[in-house]
């Protein structure tokens, strides 16, 4: 009978490993460099290692760093799951154990040591994602890292969740398995009976796993899959407020995947989501950090509704570190995180007479819409820059192009225009704002069985953050500064911000969703763009600017006919403008010579 139960429990794991995401091999490198981009090595751990108070990874830190990889090893153990060799795998930057790691865990992987759940008071070393875990790229070219702060991600966060899945799945039922794993985790506390009750305590967690999964599998259908440097995070952060942290009936689709925005310079737009559909920087912030599983009380005691582990204090700080401490507009340069220069040495240089051709093709066809280049005095004039607050502060206007103009994929846009959430039984009653013909106007958001989701994911940041506030007597004033002397004013216009295009470079692929995979695609005409390409190679490509994207081993196939993936619009063609041309056709020499001026910004 021991042998029968053995052997089905190892066609088990046979099974699970057969299905199990088979990420690309660690793709290596003879050195790495970082670019310099205004930040000192002290800023930059900051950036990467603090948390902001989330657990996305729903298992304590001392269980996480214990698991082993869901593989089955004839000879030997299989390594551990937290091995930077293998988390590398889905895309992550690579770190060194250090003060603020000592796990030496990748780059935006931070330990919370004082998480509570603030539902059941449960406390816990919790795993969560700082924003450096989205917004921290790196690209390899020729055995050279190059890790750019504040770039987009490469990383397959989806991938490594469900691996993690398989992981506890295989502690769980592949044999001796958990007894590895208990001896890790419970060291020389280890016996017969600290591990029956470390058993006990991994059953519940075990079930918050399939919990997860099973929501997923309920809207698999209607999902589109992400893949390397892309993820559906409005949707998913919709997901985990209000149907993972109140009513599964909540839980959406996702299938309007984006690439990771860039976030040097961000802090001074006039409208801080890339979309344009939030003002205020700490609602963003605070949003984003529920998204990646900060704790909250929605359907808890009544007494305590909203309180978040959302850390508002260090969620204000990153900004500031973003941000820089001065208005740009003071000495005519982003104070802050900077974006990076082209590094000549490692990619070659920029052909400076085709540069100087694309400089004129950009004042024609680019400037409109993007500004001008940030170093030309005329970007930092009156005319894009509005009047300064009461800290003396000016923000950049973006202008938002409307979907039928600019005519790329609709779905990121349709998710806060369309989606709706029922929060019956929350308790919202909370005065927001919206665009109105005087400015952002005041607007009441209460409860209800299909409220807009993107006024009640504003309503529920702002009761956070306000709980916060009232919990830590925060003075009038204080919170002022803290919400960056904005108001907390929505927006679901079927539109996207066009940002200005410093470091622009590097930061593929291309488009919101990343459906364009280099500079020189984005500037052909949509029937000459790949109508499907992989994602997962960090190899660098520097004359069409963006990653290599032949097949290759555990990469993914991004397939452009999907919902959700678009590669449409933002074209140069022949015939009138509108419907998603915004230029004439260029010649492949003018394309040429635009991607190498781009390469100067």
């Amino acid at each position: 009978m021991i042998y029968k139960k053995v052997g089905l429990l190892t066609l088990m794991a046979g099974m699970l490993a057969a299905c199990a995401p088979n990420p690309p091999p660690e793709q290596l490198s003879d050195k790495t460099i970082w670019l310099s981009q205004n930040w000192t090595e002290e800023q930059r751990a900051w950036f990467y290692f603090t948390s902001q108070g989330t657990a996305t990874l729903p298992l304590p830190y001392e269980w996480f760093m214990a698991l082993e990889r869901p593989e089955i090893s004839v000879f030997g153990e299989p390594g551990l799951f937290s091995a930077s060799g293998f988390l590398t795998r889905f895309g992550f930057v690579a770190d060194k154990k250090s003060a603020r790691n000592p796990g030496g865990l990748p780059v935006g992987f931070a330990v919370d040591y004082d998480y509570q759940d603030p539902v059941s008071g449960q406390s816990l070393h919790s795993v969560g994602f700082t924003c450096a875990a989205c917004h921290t790229g790196q690209f390899n070219y020729r055995g050279t890292k190059v890790v750019v702060d504040g770039g987009p991600a490469v990383s397959d966060v989806p991938s490594m969740i469900a691996s993690l899945s398989y992981a506890m799945a295989y502690t769980k039922f592949v044999p001796f398995r958990f007894d590895r794993f208990a001896k890790r985790v419970l060291g020389a506390d280890y016996n017969a009976e600290s591990k029956e009750k470390l058993w006990n305590q991994f059953g519940p967690v075990w079930d918050e796993f399939q919990r997860l999964v099973k929501l997923d599998k309920s809207v698999a259908k209607d999902s589109t899959k992400e893949g390397f440097a892309r993820l559906d995070a409005l949707n998913r952060i919709g997901n985990q407020v209000f149907a993972i942290s109140f009513k599964e009936g909540n839980y959406h689709a996702t299938d309007a995947p984006v690439s990771y925005p860039h976030v040097w310079g961000r802090a001074w737009f006039d409208w801080v989501q890339y979309d344009a559909s939030i003002m205020q920087p700490m609602i963003r912030n605070a949003g984003e950090s529920l998204g990646v599983a900060a704790g909250i009380n929605l359907a808890g005691p009544k007494a305590t509704r909203f309180n978040s582990t959302s850390k508002i204090k260090e969620l204000y700080e990153l900004e500031e570190l973003l941000a820089g401490s001065k208005p740009p507009t003071d000495n005519h340069q982003f104070n802050g995180l900077q974006s990076p220069k082209w590094p000549e040495k490692v990619l070659g240089a920029i052909d400076m007479k085709k540069a100087v051709e694309g400089k004129q093709l950009y004042v024609e066809y680019c400037q409109s819409c993007h500004l001008p280049p940030v170093d030309n005095e005329a970007f930092w004039s009156d005319n894009h820059w509005s009047p300064a607050n009461e800290a003396g502060q000016r923000y950049l206007h973006l202008r938002n192009s409307p979907l039928k103009e600019i005519g790329t994929d609709p779905m990121q846009a349709k998710a806060l225009a369309d989606r709706k959430v029922d929060t019956q039984g929350m308790g919202l009653d909370t005065t927001v704002f919206v665009p109105g013909k005087n400015g952002c106007e005041p607007a009441v958001v209460k409860d209800g069985g299909a409220l807009p989701y993107g006024a009640a994911l504003g309503a529920v940041v702002q009761e956070a953050v306000k709980y916060w506030y009232d919990k830590n007597q925060t003075p009038e004033a204080d919170r002022r500064r803290i919400n960056g002397y904005r108001l907390n004013c929505l927006d679901a216009a079927l539109q996207y911000a066009a940002r200005p295009l410093n470091g622009i470079w590097a930061t593929p692929p291309y488009l919101h969703n990343g459906s364009v995979p280099n500079l020189y695609a984005l500037l052909s005409p949509a029937n000459e763009r790949p109508e499907t390409f992989y994602l997962g190679n960090q190899e660098f490509d520097p004359q069409a600017v963006g990653y290599q994207t032949g097949e290759f081993e555990g990469g993914f196939n991004l397939d452009t006919r999907l919902k959700g993936n678009s590669n449409q619009g933002h074209e140069f063609d022949d015939g009138p403008k509108g419907n998603g041309v915004i230029g004439p056709r260029l010649t492949p020499g003018q394309r040429s010579a635009l991607v190498e001026y781009l390469k100067t910004l």
